[in-house]
């Protein structure tokens, strides 16, 4: 069997695993499938699904980051590296990546909920927007969001 259709069905395995809930296997299966094609980037993501469902954040944003190196134009593993980010009260980074994914992916309708509940959970805290030059500018971008999903041009 090529290098290729064992890293696809380690893959495939890893998968069964997740969808069963096992995620400490499925994590074995990916990681294995790795081993075999390292350029494989659905894989990292996957892994770092698993990673995220066993609550091991910072491997999670590590794969998921892996998985955007090899496809920049990978949207899920933009919003799923959010989510990870908004796991490990990175507010700011889940946010940009959020916004990542749906620049790449503007149909991707669970980076918006995503974002919007970042934004809805967060914006009375100053402090989780340090990447914004004040909460005024946090208020109005969730005004944006508001207007996006309402068609309303006078909230923006």
């Amino acid at each position: 069997m090529s290098e290729n259709m064992m890293a696809i069905k380690l893959f495939d395995d890893g998968v069964a695993a997740y969808l069963r809930n096992d995620f400490k296997a499925s994590i074995k299966y990916f990681s294995q499938a790795l081993k075999h094609d390292r350029k494989f980037a659905l894989v990292y993501s996957s892994r770092g699904a698993a990673h995220l469902k066993t609550n091991k954040i910072k491997r999670a944003i590590t794969d998921f980051t892996r998985a955007i190196r090899l496809d920049p134009a990978y949207a899920r593993a933009f919003h799923l590296r959010g989510l990870a980010h908004e796991k490990a009260g990175e507010v700011a980074r889940a946010y940009r990546d959020f916004d990542s994914a749906i620049e790449i992916d503007p149909d991707l309708t669970a980076a918006y909920r995503s974002r919007n509940s970042v934004l809805d959970k967060e914006v009375d805290d100053r402090r989780d927007f340090e990447d914004f030059e004040d909460f005024e500018m946090a208020e109005h971008l969730k005004a944006m969001t508001v207007a996006l999903f309402t068609g309303e041009k006078k909230a923006a």
